[in-house]
């Protein structure tokens, strides 16, 4: 498989676990459809994160054979580091708006990062 290819999953596969990571983090929030009372939906965050690791780990072995910047490499660190000390700390209100501002913050670096990548395949630039 082409690294162009390998690389466009990746992007694709961490935005979608950072959006699941983002509907667990709604969880908490009543006012969602998805509601789960104490905070049982943070049991997803122990299969985002592993997930998340392994992108990281497969960004840092193409970084070193292709153009995977510093920022998308560790997106996925930051993303998992953060929702497991959110997870394994006191739940708060604080803490899960720290948690819900951090992934979507990530969550659109990734997006952009996918659009510019995609952009610069098909100008035939890259």
């Amino acid at each position: 498989m082409k690294k162009k290819t390998k690389y466009t999953i990746l992007n694709v596969l961490l935005i979608g676990t950072l959006l699941l990571n983002l509907l667990i983090f709604t969880s908490r929030m009543s006012y969602f459809p998805w509601f789960i009372e104490d905070a049982y939906g943070y049991f997803g965050v122990f299969v985002t994160t592993p997930i998340l690791l392994v992108i990281y780990f497969f960004f840092h072995r193409l970084q070193k054979n292709d153009k995977v910047t510093n920022l998308n490499k560790f997106i996925p660190l930051i993303g998992a580091i953060t929702s497991l000390i959110i997870v394994l700390v006191h739940v708060t209100d604080f803490a899960n708006l720290l948690a819900l501002s951090v992934n979507t913050i990530m969550f659109i670096i990734a997006c952009v990062i996918l659009i510019q990548h995609v952009a610069m395949n098909q100008s035939g630039s890259y």
